[in-house]
């Protein structure tokens, strides 16, 4: 091959270089707004749509992303794409005895780049029979990294035949997985905030219905009560020479309407204590209120407040998740108790009123009371975390109220 033979093809090698090198700019751009404005349940379906998009336009025939525990080794499959869809790596595999080289490496902090597994040092032999099992031509190993520890890996490989792989197109390689890294950390950074919220939720739900325990117990035992004192009318009716069934029937009657009272109150109890998938639905608003209303009316009988419930109709239904919204409110209403506790110069008061407001029809709900009102210095902090004016409070009722209201879309204010 002559001088000019050899200067065209370094010429037509730098000018696909370069043309690589700007697809990729454009990739590397779009990938970055595409994974900041998507929601975090669309993430796994967007980074395998790109995993095609840029294996395709690269003319590479497979790419996987992998968690990896760098303590057991184990590498398990998050997303993938192959040109042929029986070789997408989707199972999970033990790092340590299948790349223990590449895994060093990585841990290490370096970016893997064979072009042939033949190529490879002798301390990888392990990693070569891996290669050449699993069909892999050429690849690149980018550790993904979360804090400097590494977490996962992604890998881009040439299936059917050898190739080389440029500085430049390792570095995009690099920004790529850690473009898609940082999309996979924000969705697990929310999955977990909405975890430990869901889990706070669960717990401020029970302490709340804990608060409720003795007005619960002192509204249920008035249907049992009453169930056992026509039991035992009854019991002496039918004792009788000549018993009255009409009364018997009667008995019967009352029995079963308590029980169904009885049976009310504990079903409102436990599904304020069910641990669920957090789902929305459709709520009827007035509904709602006065199933609150009926959970915490022992307590306000208790306390010797009125509690009024006031819902200006027609209210739109609301589009939330039902039992959060009922426990945001309920731990509104049982500050309101606390804050009308110690009136004794005025009724004690507690209004709930459901309004619509505005040409979108937003419904508002108010919590009021008689109380003697929150202190101007504390209105900036009333929502915060820990911040109580009570004596045994524990300052996590209102937060965790504003946090449910503002997960739903709506908004808590004083």
């Amino acid at each position: 091959m002559n001088e000019k033979s050899n200067a065209a093809l370094v010429t037509s090698s730098l000018q696909s270089s370069a043309q690589e090198v700007r697809r990729f700019d454009r990739l590397e751009s779009e990938l970055a707004r595409s994974l900041v404005r998507i929601t975090v349940d669309e993430i796994d379906a967007e980074i395998n749509g790109w995993l095609k998009r840029i294996m395709t336009s690269l003319g590479l025939d497979r790419s996987a992303i992998a968690d990896i525990d760098p303590m057991t080794g184990l590498a398990r499959f998050t997303h993938g794409w192959a040109c042929e869809p029986d070789r997408i790596l989707s199972s999970a595999i033990d790092i340590n005895a299948v790349l223990p080289w590449t895994k060093q490496k990585m841990l290490a902090g370096e970016t893997v780049v064979m072009s042939s597994p033949d190529k490879l040092p002798k301390e990888a032999a392990v990693d070569r029979e891996s290669f050449h099992r699993y069909g892999t031509k050429s690849n690149v190993m980018v550790p993904i990294k979360v804090g400097g520890m590494m977490v996962g890996a992604m890998s881009f490989a040439s299936l059917y035949q050898e190739r080389s792989w440029s500085p430049d197109t390792v570095h995009h390689f690099q920004a790529v997985a850690q473009i898609f890294g940082f999309g996979l950390e924000r969705k697990r950074a929310i999955t977990e905030m909405l975890r430990l919220r869901n889990e706070l939720s669960y717990v401020s739900r029970v302490t709340t219905m804990a608060e409720l325990a003795a007005s619960m117990a002192h509204e249920l035992n008035q249907p049992l009560g009453a169930i056992l004192n026509n039991a035992e009318a009854m019991q002496a009716i039918l004792a009788s020479d000549r018993p009255d069934l009409e009364e018997v029937k009667a008995g019967i009657a009352d029995i079963i309407q308590d029980n169904n009272r009885a049976r009310e109150i504990i079903h409102r109890v436990w599904a304020l204590f069910q641990r669920g998938k957090v789902t929305r639905s459709k709520i009827d608003v007035a509904e709602m209120l006065g199933e609150i209303r009926r959970i915490v009316r022992s307590d306000a009988l208790m306390r010797n407040v009125s509690l009024l419930l006031d819902v200006k109709q027609p209210i739109p239904p609301l589009f939330a998740e039902r039992v959060q919204m009922q426990q945001a409110i309920i731990n509104l209403i049982l500050n309101a108790f606390d804050a009308v506790a110690s009136i004794d110069d005025r009724p004690r008061e507690v209004h709930l009123e459901a309004v619509t407001r505005g040409d979108n029809g937003s419904v508002q709900i108010f919590v009021r009371d008689s109380g003697k009102g929150i202190a101007p210095d504390d209105l900036p902090k009333i929502f915060d975390t820990f911040f109580t004016t009570k004596p045994n409070g524990m300052g996590m009722g209102l937060a965790i109220a504003k946090s449910i209201i503002e997960a739903q879309g709506g908004r808590l204010s004083v």
